[in-house]
């Protein structure tokens, strides 16, 4: 088959082949024994694909030189693959790779190769792994000192896997950095500097499950100590200067994960020993501290675990806090809520909620304030108002019947207050709750006994005015007058009576005009008084009770009345 041939059925067909140009095309450069490991094939079979590739003019190979014995090939894309499989030319410096480059990419790919191949084990599977350019990072920074200036991070790699460890699961992200000893110290602070900035800036917010830790492989153990010195007086500083965002610790558990974590490792020849579940990784501190990698992501993992459970908390206090006040503002125009919804029951259920235990209805009755605060942000919708409509007067029947039956069950001694709450649940009113807590308490004094002690100074005073005017009558005046007339008279200009709870008791003022308007009965504290004329109008506790035995019976809602004008 000619070249051209076999690239048209590359292109056409892909195949294995194809597969070997995109592992180049995601890793620059891969040896011959990488590509064999990736693919799964015997390594005669993908080096004979390979040499077909090159006699195509797709890859190219380089033996990079070595002391002891011949280095494998280390291949990478050219041109017209890289345009084959991306559909454009290989990026700027994606060409040939250097001579320094190319142990270094491979160092790269072999890194892929050991997450992919011995992570299971350690509880790591590989979901992502994003090679050179395909991981960097780019953003502004938030930093008044940096203004609006694009930064960009390059680390060598970024890696993406499902943690399994002890019990913590869930999805980690790392940075990956590869140094086979030709970076120096300085260029590694620089490097961290940078890290540093991304971590501070919250860069990684909505890219990265958590702040992606630093990992550095580099070649011995003693080279990986002596960055890790420097790189923790740069992390010590740094969060010196951060400080808390939170107190407590929610404060502590949240700078904890947006903190960024630096560790190293000396095997940059073996990265196959740097995944297992052995503490091999090196952290910053006096200390030896060390770490395996399933640990230390699933650290990570726990970390912005515990940090979200605290921004969830205060989400979540926060959104309570404005429906508790979108409920304040809704109850304190009760009025107008009976108006839009037309339907007096709604406004008189918001007024029955005092401001004290307004939050307690997010819980106790969450399905009324839902419905009640979806309509007041679109009080448009004739859908929403129905159903705002519906639940206030279904809940509005509910605690009407509630208090109906405790009332019931109370009404064994007639007292005022019994009178008044029975008046007011007669009208379909709903009592407050310190009105239903007198209910529950035995009254100290009866309905009798009320009305005995009302009026007790003033049978004195009626009867002295009786003898009086009987005295001062003759004896003819006298055989056509009763005593009992001359009291019933008096007691018709003297005496007034309460409309709710039927005691009688002394007016005020007697000459002054309009003598009972706004005036509230000292005895029930809820009913107006009337002229003692009309005391036969007052419904008797008898009556009132039947009235709502009646209207439990029939199970029907109650018809609450229009709000009462203010008195004067």
């Amino acid at each position: 088959m000619s070249d051209r041939a076999f690239v048209q059925r590359l292109r056409t067909s892909g195949g294995p082949s194809h597969e070997l140009l995109v592992l180049l095309d995601a890793h620059r450069v891969l040896t011959t024994d990488q590509l064999a490991r990736a693919t799964g094939a015997p390594v005669r079979t993908v080096r004979h694909r390979l040499d077909r590739l090159r006699g195509a003019g797709l890859v190219d190979a380089v033996r990079p030189g070595r002391e002891a014995g011949s280095a494998p090939r280390h291949w990478w894309l050219r041109i017209a693959g890289a345009r084959l499989v991306a559909g454009t030319a290989a990026a700027p410096g994606r060409q040939k790779p250097s001579g320094l480059h190319v142990a270094h990419a491979a160092a790269i790919g072999e890194a892929w190769l050991a997450v992919r191949d011995h992570g299971p084990a350690a509880g790591l599977a590989l979901r992502e792994w994003w090679s050179d350019r395909a991981g960097w990072q780019e953003w502004e920074s938030t930093r008044p000192s940096w203004g609006a200036r694009l930064r960009r991070l390059t680390p060598d790699a970024v890696l993406l896997v499902d943690a399994d460890h002890a019990g913590v699961v869930g999805t980690a992200a790392a940075f990956v950095e590869i140094d086979l000893a030709t970076m120096s110290q300085v260029v590694l602070r620089e490097k961290v500097t940078r890290y540093l900035a991304y971590a501070e800036d919250r860069a990684w917010e909505g890219r990265w499950p958590h702040c992606p830790p630093l990992l550095l492989l580099t070649t011995t153990q003693a080279r990986a100590a002596t960055f890790l010195a420097a790189a923790g007086r740069q992390l010590a500083a740094a969060s010196r200067s951060a400080g808390l965002v939170y107190g407590g610790q929610a404060g502590r558990d949240i700078a904890d994960a947006r903190a960024l974590v630096v560790a190293a490792c000396g095997l940059v020849r073996d990265p196959a020993a740097a995944v297992v579940d052995a503490p091999v990784w090196l952290l910053p501190g006096e200390a030896a501290t060390r770490a395996s990698l399933p640990e230390l992501l699933a650290g990570r993992i726990a970390a912005q675990a515990r940090a979200q459970q605290h921004h969830d908390q205060a989400a979540a206090q926060a959104a309570r806090r404005d429906r508790v006040d979108a409920l304040h503002e809704i109850c304190d125009a009760a009025a107008d809520v009976a108006r839009l919804l037309d339907d007096p029951a709604a406004g008189q259920l918001l007024q029955h909620w005092p401001p004290a235990t307004r939050h307690e209805r997010l819980d106790d009755d969450a399905d009324v304030v839902d419905a009640l605060l979806a309509w007041w942000a679109d009080r448009d919708d004739p859908t929403l108002t129905a159903r705002a409509r519906a639940v206030l007067v279904d809940r509005h029947a509910a605690e009407w019947t509630r208090q109906a039956e405790q009332l019931l069950a109370a009404a064994g001694h007639d007292h005022p207050r019994l009178r008044a709450a029975a008046a007011a649940l007669q009208t379909g009113r709903l009592l407050a709750d310190y009105e239903l807590d007198r209910l529950r308490q035995p009254p100290a004094h009866t309905q009798e006994r009320v009305q005995e002690a009302a009026i007790e100074d003033y049978r004195a005073v009626r009867d002295d005015h009786v003898a009086a005017v009987w005295d001062r009558l003759g004896w003819r005046a006298r055989r056509r007058t009763d005593p009992a007339q001359v009291g019933a008279e008096h007691d018709r200009e003297h005496l007034i009576i309460c409309g709710t709870c039927a005691i009688a008791y002394p007016r005020p003022d007697p000459t002054g005009p309009d003598w009972y308007a706004g005036e509230h009965c000292p005895h029930c504290h809820a009913g107006t008084p009337i002229p003692y004329t009309d005391r036969d109008r007052v419904p008797t506790l008898g009556q009132r009770l039947s009235a709502i035995r009646g209207r439990l019976a029939a199970g029907s809602k109650a018809t609450v009345p229009p709000p009462r004008p203010a008195t004067r």
